[in-house]
Protein backbone atom coordinates (compact mmCIF):
# COMPACT_ATOMS: atom_id res chain seq x y z
CA UNK A 1 0.00 0.00 0.00
CA UNK A 2 1.27 3.41 -0.76
CA UNK A 3 2.07 6.47 1.93
CA UNK A 4 -0.09 9.04 2.23
CA UNK A 5 1.52 12.86 2.14
CA UNK A 6 -0.07 14.32 5.42
CA UNK A 7 1.49 17.78 4.42
CA UNK A 8 -0.54 17.92 0.76
CA UNK A 9 -3.77 16.24 2.03
CA UNK A 10 -6.33 18.85 1.86
CA UNK A 11 -8.80 18.57 4.51
CA UNK A 12 -13.05 19.36 3.84
CA UNK A 13 -14.91 21.01 7.02
CA UNK A 14 -17.41 19.57 8.21
CA UNK A 15 -20.78 21.73 6.57
CA UNK A 16 -21.96 22.43 9.91
CA UNK A 17 -18.23 23.57 11.62
CA UNK A 18 -18.81 27.41 10.52
CA UNK A 19 -22.48 27.30 12.47
CA UNK A 20 -21.10 25.05 15.15
CA UNK A 21 -18.40 27.74 15.76
CA UNK A 22 -20.92 30.12 16.35
CA UNK A 23 -21.84 28.44 19.71
CA UNK A 24 -18.50 27.06 20.50
CA UNK A 25 -17.89 28.88 23.59
CA UNK A 26 -21.10 28.44 25.01
CA UNK A 27 -20.54 24.84 24.84
CA UNK A 28 -17.73 24.98 25.85
CA UNK A 29 -18.97 26.50 28.88
CA UNK A 30 -21.56 23.83 30.00
CA UNK A 31 -19.34 20.93 29.69
CA UNK A 32 -17.98 19.16 32.57
CA UNK A 33 -14.21 19.59 32.32
CA UNK A 34 -13.34 16.45 34.38
CA UNK A 35 -15.65 14.26 31.57
CA UNK A 36 -15.02 16.53 28.16
CA UNK A 37 -13.12 18.94 26.58
CA UNK A 38 -13.70 20.93 24.09
CA UNK A 39 -11.52 19.58 21.60
CA UNK A 40 -13.34 16.40 22.31
CA UNK A 41 -16.49 18.17 20.95
CA UNK A 42 -14.86 19.63 18.31
CA UNK A 43 -13.83 15.96 17.02
CA UNK A 44 -17.77 15.08 17.40
CA UNK A 45 -18.53 17.98 15.17
CA UNK A 46 -16.29 17.90 12.72
CA UNK A 47 -16.61 13.92 12.28
CA UNK A 48 -20.45 14.53 11.74
CA UNK A 49 -20.95 12.24 14.71
CA UNK A 50 -22.91 15.21 16.07
CA UNK A 51 -25.13 17.01 14.61
CA UNK A 52 -26.38 20.64 14.91
CA UNK A 53 -29.59 21.97 15.16
CA UNK A 54 -29.53 26.07 15.93
CA UNK A 55 -31.34 29.04 15.04
CA UNK A 56 -30.47 32.67 16.35
CA UNK A 57 -31.18 32.08 20.03
CA UNK A 58 -29.94 28.37 21.06
CA UNK A 59 -28.47 25.37 19.65
CA UNK A 60 -28.12 21.54 20.23
CA UNK A 61 -26.24 19.11 19.00
CA UNK A 62 -27.55 15.81 18.51
CA UNK A 63 -26.33 12.11 17.86
CA UNK A 64 -28.59 9.34 16.73
CA UNK A 65 -27.68 5.58 18.78
CA UNK A 66 -28.77 2.69 16.94
CA UNK A 67 -29.36 -0.46 18.57
CA UNK A 68 -28.89 -4.10 18.30
CA UNK A 69 -31.98 -4.31 17.37
CA UNK A 70 -32.17 -1.42 14.55
CA UNK A 71 -33.92 0.98 16.79
CA UNK A 72 -32.76 4.33 16.12
CA UNK A 73 -32.66 6.90 19.03
CA UNK A 74 -32.36 10.73 18.85
CA UNK A 75 -29.97 11.64 22.00
CA UNK A 76 -30.10 15.31 22.86
CA UNK A 77 -26.18 15.78 23.64
CA UNK A 78 -25.71 19.33 24.81
CA UNK A 79 -27.59 22.52 24.59
CA UNK A 80 -27.03 26.02 24.96
CA UNK A 81 -28.84 29.25 24.69
CA UNK A 82 -32.61 30.49 25.52
CA UNK A 83 -34.59 28.04 27.41
CA UNK A 84 -37.90 29.27 25.21
CA UNK A 85 -35.70 28.70 21.96
CA UNK A 86 -35.11 25.47 22.62
CA UNK A 87 -38.59 24.47 23.49
CA UNK A 88 -40.13 26.23 20.52
CA UNK A 89 -37.55 25.44 17.92
CA UNK A 90 -34.71 23.99 18.24
CA UNK A 91 -35.40 20.15 19.83
CA UNK A 92 -38.69 20.43 17.50
CA UNK A 93 -36.83 20.51 14.36
CA UNK A 94 -34.40 18.19 15.87
CA UNK A 95 -37.37 15.85 16.48
CA UNK A 96 -38.54 16.36 13.16
CA UNK A 97 -35.44 15.29 11.65
CA UNK A 98 -35.32 12.20 13.78
CA UNK A 99 -38.61 11.26 12.88
CA UNK A 100 -36.87 11.98 8.79
CA UNK A 101 -35.06 9.13 9.15
CA UNK A 102 -36.57 6.72 11.53
CA UNK A 103 -35.84 7.42 14.80
CA UNK A 104 -38.30 5.95 17.17
CA UNK A 105 -37.33 8.09 19.95
CA UNK A 106 -35.66 10.85 21.69
CA UNK A 107 -33.52 10.70 24.74
CA UNK A 108 -31.79 14.21 27.12
CA UNK A 109 -30.19 12.69 29.32
CA UNK A 110 -28.99 15.82 31.65
CA UNK A 111 -29.67 17.64 34.94
CA UNK A 112 -32.90 16.65 36.34
CA UNK A 113 -34.80 20.20 35.78
CA UNK A 114 -34.76 18.77 31.86
CA UNK A 115 -37.44 15.96 33.28
CA UNK A 116 -39.52 18.58 34.89
CA UNK A 117 -39.54 21.13 31.75
CA UNK A 118 -39.92 18.72 28.98
CA UNK A 119 -42.50 16.80 30.06
CA UNK A 120 -45.45 18.63 28.68
CA UNK A 121 -44.00 17.75 25.28
CA UNK A 122 -44.12 14.50 25.54
CA UNK A 123 -41.12 13.50 27.41
CA UNK A 124 -41.04 11.18 30.58
CA UNK A 125 -38.04 10.19 32.57
CA UNK A 126 -37.04 6.44 32.20
CA UNK A 127 -33.54 5.99 33.53
CA UNK A 128 -31.77 8.81 35.64
CA UNK A 129 -27.73 9.23 36.04
CA UNK A 130 -26.49 9.70 38.92
CA UNK A 131 -23.30 9.27 40.45
CA UNK A 132 -20.72 9.41 43.39
CA UNK A 133 -17.36 10.91 43.45
CA UNK A 134 -14.51 8.19 44.73
CA UNK A 135 -11.49 10.84 45.41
Amino acid sequence: MGRIDVASAVVTPHPQWGAYLLWRDAFADVLDPECYAIDWLDQQVAAGTFVLFSDEKSAILVAVKRYPTGLLELHGQIAVGELNALIASTIPSAENWARSIGCARAVIESRRGWSRVMAQFGYSEHQVHIRKELS
